[in-house]
Protein backbone atom coordinates (compact mmCIF):
# COMPACT_ATOMS: atom_id res chain seq x y z
CA UNK A 1 0.00 0.00 0.00
CA UNK A 2 3.04 2.21 0.79
CA UNK A 3 4.24 1.60 -2.64
CA UNK A 4 1.21 2.13 -4.28
CA UNK A 5 1.14 6.04 -2.13
CA UNK A 6 4.68 6.76 -2.98
CA UNK A 7 4.57 5.46 -6.87
CA UNK A 8 1.19 7.62 -7.23
CA UNK A 9 2.92 10.50 -5.81
CA UNK A 10 6.26 10.10 -7.87
CA UNK A 11 4.18 10.37 -11.12
CA UNK A 12 1.99 13.31 -10.13
CA UNK A 13 5.71 15.01 -9.68
CA UNK A 14 6.42 14.16 -12.73
CA UNK A 15 3.30 14.94 -14.72
CA UNK A 16 3.53 18.38 -12.89
CA UNK A 17 6.91 18.90 -14.15
CA UNK A 18 6.27 17.91 -17.33
CA UNK A 19 3.54 20.40 -17.51
CA UNK A 20 5.56 22.89 -15.59
CA UNK A 21 8.17 22.02 -19.02
CA UNK A 22 5.22 22.84 -20.70
CA UNK A 23 4.34 26.16 -19.71
CA UNK A 24 8.50 27.41 -19.77
CA UNK A 25 8.34 25.94 -23.41
CA UNK A 26 8.01 28.33 -26.49
CA UNK A 27 4.85 28.65 -28.74
CA UNK A 28 4.42 29.37 -31.74
CA UNK A 29 2.30 33.07 -32.82
CA UNK A 30 2.93 34.94 -36.01
CA UNK A 31 4.10 38.62 -36.50
CA UNK A 32 1.63 41.31 -37.07
CA UNK A 33 3.45 43.38 -39.60
CA UNK A 34 2.30 46.36 -38.10
CA UNK A 35 4.47 49.45 -37.58
CA UNK A 36 4.15 52.70 -34.74
CA UNK A 37 2.00 55.33 -36.26
CA UNK A 38 3.27 58.81 -35.06
CA UNK A 39 0.55 61.27 -36.25
CA UNK A 40 -0.75 63.60 -33.83
CA UNK A 41 -4.63 61.88 -34.14
CA UNK A 42 -2.91 58.15 -33.54
CA UNK A 43 -0.65 59.65 -30.57
CA UNK A 44 -3.79 60.73 -29.34
CA UNK A 45 -6.04 57.87 -29.81
CA UNK A 46 -2.49 55.21 -28.30
CA UNK A 47 -2.11 57.40 -25.26
CA UNK A 48 -5.62 57.36 -24.20
CA UNK A 49 -5.54 53.04 -24.96
CA UNK A 50 -2.51 53.04 -23.08
CA UNK A 51 -3.61 55.09 -19.93
CA UNK A 52 -6.64 53.40 -19.56
CA UNK A 53 -5.53 49.14 -20.43
CA UNK A 54 -1.94 49.13 -19.76
CA UNK A 55 -0.48 51.62 -17.24
CA UNK A 56 -1.77 50.38 -14.07
CA UNK A 57 -0.10 47.29 -14.57
CA UNK A 58 3.35 48.40 -16.37
CA UNK A 59 3.76 51.51 -13.58
CA UNK A 60 4.63 51.12 -9.74
CA UNK A 61 3.05 52.92 -7.27
CA UNK A 62 6.41 55.06 -6.66
CA UNK A 63 7.48 55.27 -10.16
CA UNK A 64 7.24 57.89 -12.77
CA UNK A 65 7.47 55.57 -15.68
CA UNK A 66 6.27 52.29 -16.99
CA UNK A 67 8.99 50.32 -15.81
CA UNK A 68 7.45 47.18 -14.80
CA UNK A 69 5.81 46.50 -11.42
CA UNK A 70 5.00 43.44 -9.54
CA UNK A 71 1.35 42.26 -10.01
CA UNK A 72 0.10 41.82 -6.61
CA UNK A 73 -4.05 41.41 -8.02
CA UNK A 74 -3.52 38.23 -9.26
CA UNK A 75 -3.47 35.62 -6.18
CA UNK A 76 -0.14 34.22 -4.93
CA UNK A 77 -0.92 30.59 -5.17
CA UNK A 78 -0.54 31.29 -8.66
CA UNK A 79 3.03 32.41 -8.24
CA UNK A 80 4.87 35.52 -8.42
CA UNK A 81 4.45 37.93 -11.74
CA UNK A 82 5.59 40.94 -12.66
CA UNK A 83 4.65 43.42 -15.63
CA UNK A 84 7.47 43.81 -17.68
CA UNK A 85 9.80 47.15 -18.54
CA UNK A 86 8.39 49.46 -21.40
CA UNK A 87 10.54 51.97 -21.22
CA UNK A 88 12.76 52.50 -24.07
CA UNK A 89 16.03 51.31 -22.70
CA UNK A 90 17.68 49.29 -25.17
CA UNK A 91 18.66 46.20 -22.78
CA UNK A 92 15.62 46.47 -19.52
CA UNK A 93 12.93 48.09 -21.49
CA UNK A 94 11.69 47.91 -25.39
CA UNK A 95 14.12 50.43 -26.65
CA UNK A 96 15.62 47.14 -28.86
CA UNK A 97 12.24 45.60 -29.92
CA UNK A 98 10.93 45.92 -33.25
CA UNK A 99 7.41 46.60 -34.07
CA UNK A 100 6.78 43.48 -34.97
CA UNK A 101 7.83 41.82 -31.22
CA UNK A 102 5.54 44.44 -29.56
CA UNK A 103 2.71 43.85 -31.82
CA UNK A 104 3.20 40.14 -31.23
CA UNK A 105 3.14 41.08 -27.76
CA UNK A 106 -0.40 42.64 -27.44
CA UNK A 107 -2.08 40.78 -29.89
CA UNK A 108 -1.17 37.61 -28.85
CA UNK A 109 0.26 37.76 -25.21
CA UNK A 110 3.33 36.01 -26.25
CA UNK A 111 6.99 37.34 -24.97
CA UNK A 112 10.09 38.49 -27.22
CA UNK A 113 11.47 35.25 -26.22
CA UNK A 114 8.69 33.26 -27.60
CA UNK A 115 6.75 32.43 -23.71
CA UNK A 116 3.02 32.60 -22.93
CA UNK A 117 2.68 35.54 -20.97
CA UNK A 118 0.16 36.14 -18.04
CA UNK A 119 -1.19 39.43 -19.36
CA UNK A 120 -4.70 39.80 -21.35
CA UNK A 121 -4.23 39.71 -25.21
CA UNK A 122 -5.91 42.42 -26.97
CA UNK A 123 -8.05 41.89 -29.95
CA UNK A 124 -7.78 45.63 -31.09
CA UNK A 125 -8.11 46.57 -35.08
CA UNK A 126 -5.06 47.53 -36.53
CA UNK A 127 -5.41 50.83 -36.63
CA UNK A 128 -5.36 51.20 -32.35
CA UNK A 129 -2.49 49.15 -32.37
CA UNK A 130 -0.67 51.09 -34.50
CA UNK A 131 -1.80 54.08 -32.58
CA UNK A 132 -0.82 52.14 -28.97
CA UNK A 133 3.08 51.47 -30.53
CA UNK A 134 3.14 55.24 -31.86
CA UNK A 135 2.09 56.33 -28.44
CA UNK A 136 5.21 54.07 -26.53
CA UNK A 137 7.94 55.40 -29.39
CA UNK A 138 6.60 59.05 -29.09
CA UNK A 139 9.29 59.58 -26.31
CA UNK A 140 6.41 60.22 -23.73
CA UNK A 141 7.91 60.76 -20.12
CA UNK A 142 6.49 57.65 -19.10
CA UNK A 143 9.33 55.67 -21.53
CA UNK A 144 12.23 57.93 -20.25
CA UNK A 145 14.70 54.99 -20.05
CA UNK A 146 15.00 53.05 -16.62
CA UNK A 147 18.01 50.49 -16.65
CA UNK A 148 16.71 47.72 -13.94
CA UNK A 149 15.08 45.09 -15.55
CA UNK A 150 11.39 43.78 -14.04
CA UNK A 151 12.13 40.37 -12.07
CA UNK A 152 11.30 37.13 -14.13
CA UNK A 153 8.06 35.80 -13.14
CA UNK A 154 7.44 32.42 -11.76
CA UNK A 155 4.74 30.23 -11.62
CA UNK A 156 4.10 27.96 -8.32
CA UNK A 157 4.07 24.38 -8.77
CA UNK A 158 0.04 24.53 -9.02
CA UNK A 159 -0.35 27.34 -10.79
CA UNK A 160 1.94 26.02 -13.14
CA UNK A 161 -0.01 23.10 -13.68
CA UNK A 162 -3.76 24.67 -13.88
CA UNK A 163 -2.02 27.43 -16.46
CA UNK A 164 -1.42 24.60 -18.77
CA UNK A 165 -4.33 22.63 -18.46
CA UNK A 166 -6.69 25.99 -19.08
CA UNK A 167 -4.78 27.34 -21.60
CA UNK A 168 -3.09 24.48 -23.59
CA UNK A 169 -0.06 26.64 -23.71
CA UNK A 170 -1.25 27.99 -26.95
CA UNK A 171 -1.83 31.72 -27.95
CA UNK A 172 -5.19 32.55 -28.86
CA UNK A 173 -6.79 32.70 -32.03
CA UNK A 174 -6.72 35.33 -34.70
CA UNK A 175 -5.36 36.88 -37.74
CA UNK A 176 -1.81 38.68 -37.84
CA UNK A 177 -3.60 41.72 -39.44
CA UNK A 178 -6.43 42.81 -40.99
CA UNK A 179 -8.07 43.12 -37.90
CA UNK A 180 -9.93 46.61 -38.69
CA UNK A 181 -11.56 49.16 -35.88
CA UNK A 182 -15.33 49.56 -36.23
CA UNK A 183 -16.85 53.22 -37.14
CA UNK A 184 -16.89 55.11 -34.21
CA UNK A 185 -20.31 55.91 -33.26
CA UNK A 186 -22.67 55.39 -30.18
CA UNK A 187 -23.50 51.74 -31.76
CA UNK A 188 -23.76 48.51 -29.89
CA UNK A 189 -20.89 46.73 -32.39
CA UNK A 190 -18.73 49.70 -31.18
CA UNK A 191 -19.34 49.06 -27.66
CA UNK A 192 -18.91 45.11 -28.39
CA UNK A 193 -15.33 45.79 -29.74
CA UNK A 194 -14.08 48.60 -26.47
CA UNK A 195 -15.41 45.98 -24.34
CA UNK A 196 -13.61 42.61 -25.73
CA UNK A 197 -10.60 44.33 -27.30
CA UNK A 198 -9.31 47.51 -26.39
CA UNK A 199 -10.80 48.05 -22.47
CA UNK A 200 -10.95 44.51 -21.72
CA UNK A 201 -14.04 44.56 -19.89
CA UNK A 202 -15.30 40.69 -20.83
CA UNK A 203 -11.86 39.28 -19.18
CA UNK A 204 -11.83 40.87 -16.18
CA UNK A 205 -15.81 40.26 -15.54
CA UNK A 206 -15.38 36.85 -16.48
CA UNK A 207 -14.45 34.42 -13.94
CA UNK A 208 -11.76 31.72 -15.07
CA UNK A 209 -8.53 32.20 -16.89
CA UNK A 210 -8.79 30.50 -20.26
CA UNK A 211 -8.45 32.42 -23.15
CA UNK A 212 -11.86 31.26 -24.48
CA UNK A 213 -13.91 32.19 -21.61
CA UNK A 214 -15.37 35.17 -23.11
CA UNK A 215 -17.35 33.31 -25.65
CA UNK A 216 -18.90 31.51 -22.85
CA UNK A 217 -22.58 32.29 -21.50
CA UNK A 218 -21.16 33.38 -18.38
CA UNK A 219 -19.30 36.90 -19.95
CA UNK A 220 -19.57 40.19 -17.88
CA UNK A 221 -21.24 38.16 -14.80
CA UNK A 222 -18.32 38.92 -13.05
CA UNK A 223 -16.65 36.68 -10.11
CA UNK A 224 -12.99 36.99 -11.33
CA UNK A 225 -10.40 36.91 -8.63
CA UNK A 226 -8.04 39.40 -7.47
CA UNK A 227 -6.40 40.85 -4.31
CA UNK A 228 -6.98 44.40 -3.50
CA UNK A 229 -3.78 47.04 -2.23
CA UNK A 230 -5.18 45.95 1.44
CA UNK A 231 -3.92 42.16 0.58
CA UNK A 232 -7.92 41.24 0.77
CA UNK A 233 -9.40 38.94 -1.57
CA UNK A 234 -11.84 40.43 -3.84
CA UNK A 235 -13.90 39.50 -7.17
CA UNK A 236 -15.18 41.72 -10.19
CA UNK A 237 -18.25 42.68 -10.49
CA UNK A 238 -21.28 41.52 -12.45
CA UNK A 239 -21.61 44.03 -14.75
CA UNK A 240 -25.02 42.69 -16.76
CA UNK A 241 -28.40 44.42 -16.08
CA UNK A 242 -29.61 41.96 -13.87
CA UNK A 243 -30.28 42.95 -10.45
CA UNK A 244 -27.48 41.55 -8.84
CA UNK A 245 -25.95 43.79 -11.82
CA UNK A 246 -25.88 47.51 -12.37
CA UNK A 247 -30.03 47.00 -12.73
CA UNK A 248 -31.15 50.54 -12.83
CA UNK A 249 -27.72 52.28 -13.68
CA UNK A 250 -28.18 55.28 -15.48
CA UNK A 251 -25.77 56.22 -18.36
CA UNK A 252 -24.78 59.17 -16.27
CA UNK A 253 -23.77 56.76 -13.25
CA UNK A 254 -22.06 54.16 -15.71
CA UNK A 255 -20.11 57.22 -17.10
CA UNK A 256 -18.80 58.90 -13.71
CA UNK A 257 -18.18 55.07 -12.34
CA UNK A 258 -15.87 53.93 -15.44
CA UNK A 259 -14.54 57.42 -16.31
CA UNK A 260 -13.93 58.67 -12.43
CA UNK A 261 -14.05 55.92 -10.65
CA UNK A 262 -17.02 56.74 -8.38
CA UNK A 263 -19.74 54.66 -7.87
CA UNK A 264 -23.70 56.05 -8.10
CA UNK A 265 -23.72 56.23 -4.19
CA UNK A 266 -20.31 58.22 -4.16
CA UNK A 267 -18.09 55.55 -2.93
CA UNK A 268 -14.88 54.54 -4.75
CA UNK A 269 -14.83 51.78 -7.24
CA UNK A 270 -12.23 49.05 -5.33
CA UNK A 271 -8.91 48.20 -6.79
CA UNK A 272 -8.07 46.62 -9.53
CA UNK A 273 -10.51 48.58 -11.26
CA UNK A 274 -8.73 50.65 -13.97
CA UNK A 275 -9.93 54.37 -15.12
CA UNK A 276 -10.88 54.85 -18.20
CA UNK A 277 -10.33 58.64 -18.74
CA UNK A 278 -9.97 59.23 -22.43
CA UNK A 279 -13.27 58.07 -22.66
CA UNK A 280 -15.74 60.20 -24.60
CA UNK A 281 -19.43 60.42 -24.17
CA UNK A 282 -19.39 58.53 -27.45
CA UNK A 283 -17.75 55.92 -26.04
CA UNK A 284 -19.78 55.80 -22.72
CA UNK A 285 -23.02 55.43 -24.58
CA UNK A 286 -21.71 52.97 -26.68
CA UNK A 287 -20.73 50.38 -24.32
CA UNK A 288 -23.39 51.37 -21.84
CA UNK A 289 -26.01 50.17 -24.69
CA UNK A 290 -23.78 47.43 -25.22
CA UNK A 291 -24.10 45.84 -22.13
CA UNK A 292 -27.56 46.22 -21.31
CA UNK A 293 -27.77 44.18 -24.38
CA UNK A 294 -26.05 40.55 -23.22
CA UNK A 295 -27.94 38.28 -21.12
CA UNK A 296 -28.27 39.10 -17.85
CA UNK A 297 -27.10 36.97 -15.54
CA UNK A 298 -27.36 36.48 -11.49
CA UNK A 299 -24.46 36.48 -9.76
CA UNK A 300 -24.81 38.12 -6.56
CA UNK A 301 -20.91 38.62 -6.33
CA UNK A 302 -19.62 39.35 -2.36
CA UNK A 303 -18.86 42.83 -1.80
CA UNK A 304 -19.55 44.35 -4.84
CA UNK A 305 -21.51 47.81 -5.31
CA UNK A 306 -23.79 49.61 -5.28
CA UNK A 307 -26.76 47.55 -6.37
CA UNK A 308 -29.52 49.98 -7.14
CA UNK A 309 -33.33 49.90 -6.77
CA UNK A 310 -35.64 52.24 -8.29
CA UNK A 311 -35.73 54.03 -5.51
CA UNK A 312 -32.01 54.42 -5.12
CA UNK A 313 -31.04 58.01 -4.24
CA UNK A 314 -27.68 59.35 -5.47
CA UNK A 315 -25.29 62.21 -3.78
CA UNK A 316 -26.03 65.79 -5.05
CA UNK A 317 -22.83 65.66 -7.92
CA UNK A 318 -21.65 68.72 -8.39
CA UNK A 319 -19.90 70.06 -5.29
CA UNK A 320 -20.71 73.66 -6.33
CA UNK A 321 -19.52 76.58 -4.50
CA UNK A 322 -21.38 77.66 -1.49
CA UNK A 323 -21.67 80.65 0.24
CA UNK A 324 -19.05 79.82 3.13
CA UNK A 325 -16.70 79.43 -0.56
CA UNK A 326 -17.40 82.84 -1.60
CA UNK A 327 -14.16 84.30 0.34
CA UNK A 328 -12.34 82.37 -1.88
CA UNK A 329 -11.56 85.31 -3.76
CA UNK A 330 -10.15 87.16 -1.34
CA UNK A 331 -6.89 88.22 -0.73
CA UNK A 332 -5.26 85.88 2.11
CA UNK A 333 -5.37 88.41 4.84
CA UNK A 334 -8.96 89.38 4.06
CA UNK A 335 -9.24 85.38 4.59
CA UNK A 336 -7.70 85.33 7.89
CA UNK A 337 -9.99 87.87 9.37
CA UNK A 338 -12.89 86.74 8.38
CA UNK A 339 -15.50 85.04 10.56
CA UNK A 340 -14.96 81.28 10.90
CA UNK A 341 -17.76 79.86 9.14
CA UNK A 342 -16.16 81.53 5.72
CA UNK A 343 -12.86 79.32 6.70
CA UNK A 344 -14.50 76.40 7.33
CA UNK A 345 -15.54 73.33 4.59
CA UNK A 346 -18.27 71.58 4.18
CA UNK A 347 -19.10 68.51 2.84
CA UNK A 348 -21.63 69.23 -0.34
CA UNK A 349 -25.27 68.66 1.20
CA UNK A 350 -23.80 67.71 4.38
CA UNK A 351 -26.99 68.34 6.77
CA UNK A 352 -29.01 66.21 3.93
CA UNK A 353 -29.12 62.10 3.72
CA UNK A 354 -28.26 59.50 1.53
CA UNK A 355 -31.30 57.10 1.22
CA UNK A 356 -31.39 53.73 -0.72
CA UNK A 357 -33.65 50.82 -0.41
CA UNK A 358 -35.84 51.99 1.60
CA UNK A 359 -33.37 53.42 4.28
CA UNK A 360 -31.66 56.78 5.52
CA UNK A 361 -28.75 57.37 6.53
CA UNK A 362 -27.39 59.97 7.79
CA UNK A 363 -23.76 61.33 7.01
CA UNK A 364 -20.98 60.77 9.66
CA UNK A 365 -18.32 62.84 8.08
CA UNK A 366 -19.43 66.49 9.33
CA UNK A 367 -19.97 67.34 12.90
CA UNK A 368 -23.53 68.08 13.64
CA UNK A 369 -24.20 71.79 12.83
CA UNK A 370 -27.00 74.20 14.54
CA UNK A 371 -30.26 73.89 13.82
CA UNK A 372 -31.37 75.10 10.23
CA UNK A 373 -32.16 79.13 10.67
CA UNK A 374 -34.06 81.17 7.67
CA UNK A 375 -31.03 83.75 5.80
CA UNK A 376 -32.59 87.01 5.19
CA UNK A 377 -29.75 87.79 3.31
CA UNK A 378 -28.33 86.90 -0.57
CA UNK A 379 -25.18 85.40 -1.25
CA UNK A 380 -23.93 88.77 -2.58
CA UNK A 381 -24.58 90.54 1.19
CA UNK A 382 -22.80 87.55 2.34
CA UNK A 383 -19.76 87.94 0.75
CA UNK A 384 -19.72 91.59 1.44
CA UNK A 385 -20.40 90.71 4.86
CA UNK A 386 -16.52 88.95 4.56
CA UNK A 387 -15.29 91.94 3.06
CA UNK A 388 -17.16 94.21 5.68
CA UNK A 389 -14.93 92.56 8.31
CA UNK A 390 -11.80 92.16 6.83
CA UNK A 391 -12.19 96.20 6.25
CA UNK A 392 -12.52 96.68 9.95
CA UNK A 393 -10.57 94.33 11.17
CA UNK A 394 -7.49 95.94 8.89
CA UNK A 395 -8.58 99.91 9.59
CA UNK A 396 -8.38 99.06 13.29
CA UNK A 397 -4.94 99.10 14.69
CA UNK A 398 -6.21 96.83 17.19
CA UNK A 399 -8.92 95.13 15.17
CA UNK A 400 -5.57 92.29 14.48
CA UNK A 401 -5.48 91.83 18.21
CA UNK A 402 -9.15 91.30 18.86
CA UNK A 403 -10.70 87.75 19.94
CA UNK A 404 -12.99 85.83 17.45
CA UNK A 405 -15.92 86.85 18.95
CA UNK A 406 -14.84 91.11 18.83
CA UNK A 407 -13.97 90.63 15.19
CA UNK A 408 -17.18 89.02 14.46
CA UNK A 409 -19.21 91.71 16.34
CA UNK A 410 -17.43 94.53 15.00
CA UNK A 411 -18.04 93.18 11.17
CA UNK A 412 -21.48 92.66 12.29
CA UNK A 413 -21.85 96.21 13.77
CA UNK A 414 -20.92 97.61 10.73
CA UNK A 415 -23.02 96.28 8.60
CA UNK A 416 -25.70 96.79 10.83
CA UNK A 417 -24.56 100.60 10.46
CA UNK A 418 -24.12 100.14 6.54
CA UNK A 419 -28.15 98.74 6.08
CA UNK A 420 -29.33 101.84 8.33
CA UNK A 421 -28.04 104.11 6.59
CA UNK A 422 -29.39 102.87 3.34
CA UNK A 423 -32.99 102.29 4.80
CA UNK A 424 -32.91 105.88 5.86
CA UNK A 425 -31.82 107.24 2.61
CA UNK A 426 -34.72 104.57 0.85
CA UNK A 427 -37.36 105.91 3.25
CA UNK A 428 -36.96 110.02 2.95
CA UNK A 429 -37.29 112.60 6.23
CA UNK A 430 -40.67 111.88 7.44
CA UNK A 431 -40.20 107.99 7.94
CA UNK A 432 -36.65 108.58 9.77
CA UNK A 433 -37.58 108.06 12.88
CA UNK A 434 -40.52 105.61 12.89
CA UNK A 435 -39.33 103.10 10.77
CA UNK A 436 -37.59 100.14 12.32
CA UNK A 437 -33.91 98.83 11.26
CA UNK A 438 -34.44 95.42 9.91
CA UNK A 439 -32.97 92.65 12.19
CA UNK A 440 -31.15 89.52 10.48
CA UNK A 441 -31.15 86.35 12.64
CA UNK A 442 -27.63 84.96 13.26
CA UNK A 443 -25.99 82.23 10.28
CA UNK A 444 -25.85 78.79 11.70
CA UNK A 445 -22.38 77.59 12.28
CA UNK A 446 -20.84 75.89 9.06
CA UNK A 447 -20.27 72.20 9.37
CA UNK A 448 -16.81 71.09 10.09
CA UNK A 449 -15.24 68.48 8.00
CA UNK A 450 -13.97 65.64 9.95
CA UNK A 451 -11.04 64.95 7.61
CA UNK A 452 -9.93 61.47 9.07
CA UNK A 453 -13.28 60.02 8.54
CA UNK A 454 -13.76 61.79 5.18
CA UNK A 455 -10.10 60.07 4.38
CA UNK A 456 -11.24 56.73 5.31
CA UNK A 457 -14.77 57.02 3.43
CA UNK A 458 -13.34 58.12 0.14
CA UNK A 459 -11.39 55.27 0.15
CA UNK A 460 -8.26 57.30 0.30
CA UNK A 461 -6.61 55.06 3.29
CA UNK A 462 -6.71 52.13 1.31
CA UNK A 463 -4.08 53.25 -1.12
CA UNK A 464 -2.34 56.14 1.51
CA UNK A 465 -2.30 55.02 4.97
CA UNK A 466 0.68 53.62 6.46
CA UNK A 467 1.94 50.28 4.71
CA UNK A 468 -0.39 50.81 1.77
CA UNK A 469 0.68 51.10 -1.48
CA UNK A 470 0.87 54.67 -2.51
CA UNK A 471 1.44 55.81 1.13
CA UNK A 472 5.06 57.03 0.19
CA UNK A 473 4.07 58.57 -2.74
CA UNK A 474 1.62 60.45 -1.02
CA UNK A 475 4.50 60.98 1.61
CA UNK A 476 6.47 62.82 -0.95
CA UNK A 477 4.05 65.38 -2.17
CA UNK A 478 2.96 66.25 1.13
CA UNK A 479 5.81 68.85 0.88
CA UNK A 480 3.88 70.52 -2.52
CA UNK A 481 1.59 73.87 -2.60
CA UNK A 482 -1.64 73.64 -0.16
CA UNK A 483 -3.42 75.11 -3.95
CA UNK A 484 -1.76 72.33 -6.25
CA UNK A 485 -2.22 69.54 -3.37
CA UNK A 486 -6.13 70.96 -3.83
CA UNK A 487 -5.94 70.44 -7.44
CA UNK A 488 -4.86 66.90 -7.66
CA UNK A 489 -7.53 65.96 -4.89
CA UNK A 490 -10.26 66.54 -6.86
CA UNK A 491 -9.02 66.65 -9.98
CA UNK A 492 -5.87 63.94 -10.50
CA UNK A 493 -6.14 62.96 -13.89
CA UNK A 494 -4.83 66.56 -14.86
CA UNK A 495 -1.48 65.33 -13.39
CA UNK A 496 -1.18 62.17 -13.98
CA UNK A 497 -3.84 61.07 -16.81
CA UNK A 498 -3.21 57.03 -16.00
CA UNK A 499 -3.67 57.36 -12.47
CA UNK A 500 -6.25 54.86 -10.77
CA UNK A 501 -6.73 57.41 -8.34
CA UNK A 502 -11.02 58.74 -8.46
CA UNK A 503 -11.98 62.04 -9.92
CA UNK A 504 -13.36 63.34 -6.86
CA UNK A 505 -14.46 67.49 -8.13
CA UNK A 506 -18.01 66.63 -8.23
CA UNK A 507 -18.34 65.03 -4.63
CA UNK A 508 -16.08 67.42 -2.68
CA UNK A 509 -15.65 71.06 -3.18
CA UNK A 510 -12.22 73.19 -2.88
CA UNK A 511 -12.83 73.93 1.02
CA UNK A 512 -13.30 70.08 1.58
CA UNK A 513 -10.39 69.36 -0.20
CA UNK A 514 -8.58 72.17 1.79
CA UNK A 515 -9.37 70.98 4.56
CA UNK A 516 -7.92 67.15 3.51
CA UNK A 517 -4.91 68.44 2.48
CA UNK A 518 -3.98 70.42 5.72
CA UNK A 519 -4.73 67.48 7.77
CA UNK A 520 -1.96 65.24 5.62
CA UNK A 521 0.25 68.11 5.69
CA UNK A 522 -0.13 68.42 9.46
CA UNK A 523 0.69 64.19 9.83
CA UNK A 524 -2.56 62.91 9.64
CA UNK A 525 -1.57 59.67 8.34
CA UNK A 526 0.64 59.15 11.02
CA UNK A 527 -3.14 58.29 13.47
CA UNK A 528 -4.26 55.81 10.82
CA UNK A 529 -3.72 52.30 11.62
CA UNK A 530 -1.03 50.30 9.44
CA UNK A 531 -2.27 48.15 6.55
CA UNK A 532 0.74 46.73 6.24
CA UNK A 533 0.34 42.89 5.08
Amino acid sequence: MRRTILDAMRNTLFVGAALLAGCAGTVHAPYPPIRADLSPAALERGAAIFHASCESCHRGGDAETASGAPLRELPSYMGRFYAANLTSHAEAGIGAMTDEELARAIRYAVSRDGRLMVMPSYGMGDADLAAVLGFMRSGHPLFTPDSVPAPPSKFSFFGGIGFRFITGNEPVERPASGIPVPPKAATREYGHYMAHDVYDCASCHTDGFSPRKTEGDDVFAGGMAFVDPEGRNVHSSNITFHETGLAHWTLEDFTRAVRDGLAPDGSVLRSPMPRFRGMDEVEARALYDYLRSVPHRKNAVKGARPRLTSASVRPDWGAEETEEQSAEALPDAAQASAPDETRTGAVPNASSSVKGAGEETSNPLVSPAQPPASHQGTRGEDAQAAVTSSASATASGSAMHTTPGATDKSAASALSAKHDAANTAAAGPSTRASKPTPTRKPRPAAPKVDAPALFVKLGCASCHAPGARYHDRLAKVASRSEAELVRWVRNPEQFLPGTPMPTYAELIDEKTARALVRWVKAGGLATLPSTSR
